[in-house]
């Protein structure tokens, strides 16, 4: 069940945010994964030191990549918005349990889980929302995308980096296209920073 825990909280992740854009109440959810995280750090017995320093080097990193970011947009004239806020809720959690996940299987493992749980929950949002139509099919493009660079990766390690580094630029010029904003960023967040961290894992050596 440990194993598989990094797997639930990304979906949670996911799911929480997509139910926040419907009604911020829904933001309270995030506490699920929060408490996860407390009983993982203080009250889990089946955690070894190895997982102690897996979590600990992962949560540095974290800590640090989000002071980068937050200086960053010091020099960017934000109004802080619910969704910036929505941001710094949801980033460290899912970076955090990327990075966890990258430290602690090997190569094709991560690739398979992460990706195609990535897949799965876009996927099911996009049908969710559109139901079966050709809106849906043409609205997926992107997801069936990551379904294919994923089972790619897997086989062909430089080709699988290809596709998931660009379908991670090629997201990034689409959600930037018009302007900046709070929003935009929380949507990158949420499905470029988990393109760029495959795209990355494909090209590690074991």
């Amino acid at each position: 069940m440990r194993k598989y825990l990094f797997i639930i909280e990304i979906a949670l992740l996911f799911l929480i945010t997509i139910l926040v854009s419907l009604n911020y109440w829904f933001s309270l959810l995030y506490l699920i994964v929060i408490l996860i995280e407390i009983y993982k750090d203080i009250f889990s017995k089946n955690i070894d030191e190895m997982d102690r320093y897996l979590r600990y080097k992962t949560s540095n990193i974290t800590l640090y990549i989000v002071i980068g970011v937050s200086a960053f947009f010091l020099t960017m004239d934000f109004v802080p918005e619910k969704e910036l806020l929505i941001f710094y809720t949801l980033f460290p959690l899912l970076l955090k349990n990327l990075l966890y996940i990258g430290y602690m299987f090997n190569r094709e493992k991560v690739i398979k889980r992460t990706g195609y749980t990535i897949f799965l929950i876009l996927a099911l949002f996009t049908i969710l929302s559109h139901g079966f139509s050709v809106v849906t099919l043409i609205e997926m493009s992107p997801w069936l995308l990551v379904l294919f660079a994923t089972w790619l990766a897997v086989r062909y390690r430089i080709l699988g980096a290809i596709v998931f580094f660009g379908a991670a630029a090629l997201l990034t010029f689409l959600i930037f296209k018009n302007e900046v904003d709070s929003a935009q960023i929380l949507t990158f967040s949420l499905i470029v920073t988990p393109l760029l961290f495959l795209g990355f894992q494909t090209i590690r050596k074991e």
